[in-house]
């Protein structure tokens, strides 16, 4: 299993109209964001404008959003609207949907094709995390931490620490092992990929 900690002063920031994008992690490692050949992009984006903004057109994506600061109204056209608030609820939906949000915010981002399987949860307490990756599906278990600390424990007794806007990456994570997750005063986003 690699273990890789990417922290916020590591990561490429891109601008746009009223805000700013922070990747963290894509896959594959070549694959870029506007030419949309990634299976699939972990990001972190800030608005700095209550008006209403229109989302990117991410057709043949599913996008799955969760609030670190702020209230975001966001308004799928044709389909529905919700109301997110920090580390309550996470929204997955069609990236090819007409979608907007208001709100001045920041937000936590996974994107996927239609090749991948993927979740996102939020973790606010300190547990024992158990892999399944008996078929040995290419996988990786990810968590982001939004503010204060964390700790893992890793199978080898090895102690791993990351900080506010650090992410930790397991990757090609084999059969069944068990990483302890200490959190200290934070909350935590869990991503799983496998493809």
């Amino acid at each position: 299993m690699k273990t890789t900690v990417i922290s916020e002063k590591d990561i490429i920031v891109s601008k746009w109209a009223g805000g700013e994008s922070r990747q963290y992690f894509i896959y594959p490692p070549e694959a870029s964001y506007v030419f949309r050949d990634f299976l699939f992009r972990v990001s972190m984006a800030t608005s700095y404008s209550d008006e209403e903004v229109k989302y990117t057109n991410l057709e043949n994506l599913t996008r799955h959003l969760i609030m670190l600061q702020g209230t975001a109204h966001v308004f799928h056209k044709n389909h529905y609207d919700i109301v997110l608030k920090p580390y309550e609820n996470i929204d997955v939906f069609d990236g090819g949907w007409e979608s907007s949000a208001t709100g001045k915010v920041v937000d936590f981002n996974l994107m996927t094709n239609k090749n991948v399987s993927a979740s996102m949860s939020v973790i606010d307490k300190s547990e024992v995390i158990k892999t399944d990756n008996t078929l040995n599906n290419k996988s990786w278990l990810m968590f982001f931490c939004g503010y204060g600390s964390a700790s893992f424990e890793l199978p080898n007794s090895e102690s791993i620490d990351i900080v506010k806007n650090d992410l930790i990456i397991f990757e090609d994570i084999e059969g069944n092992i068990k990483i302890k997750v200490q959190i200290n005063d934070s909350k935590l986003i869990k991503i799983f990929a496998a493809i």
